[in-house]
């Protein structure tokens, strides 16, 4: 696949994750609801912190650098719970703010990998999953909850 493909995809799921948040409240943001546990703001914290993740990654991919690891359920959610509760002080634009720098970064990552990057690739796949599928099943997430909001407005 052309880098210049994943780019694309991977700014389009930036772009509707921005848009499904833009506007809210710092009320609405931080009002769980969104699931059980989460709130708009909480589900960023979690982007942010895999975003991250998957920069340190890219990058030591491509230096040669990175040493596959196992991580089950258990591992994901006690991350998930960890970049919540590290963000839990922080303001919604604080962490939207944290989650541009590092998707700016990853921009920065995946820019600098060979422009036909294999499909079997970790790289590819990482970038797939965080980048692409990962915020665009949120902000699908954020866009039914907003919906709901809405109307009890």
């Amino acid at each position: 696949m052309k880098r210049t493909e994943i780019q694309g995809r991977t700014e389009e799921a930036h772009n509707r994750l921005l848009k499904a948040i833009d506007g809210l409240t710092e009320e609405q943001a931080t009002r769980k609801g969104l699931n059980p546990q989460w709130s708009v703001k909480d589900c960023l914290s979690h982007i942010a912190a895999w975003e991250t993740v998957g920069v340190g990654v890219v990058n030591e991919i491509g230096k040669g650098t990175w040493k596959p690891q196992e991580i089950d359920r258990e591992y994901i959610n006690g991350f998930n719970a960890r970049a919540v509760e590290e963000r839990n002080e922080r303001s919604m634009r604080e962490v939207a703010d944290e989650y541009n720098t590092v998707h700016a970064q990853m921009k920065q990552a995946v820019a600098a990998l060979p422009d036909d990057l294999d499909d079997s690739s970790p790289s590819f796949h990482l970038i797939e999953l965080l980048n692409i599928k990962h915020p665009a099943h949120h902000a699908a997430q954020i866009e039914e909850w907003r919906k709901t909001v809405n109307s009890e407005s």
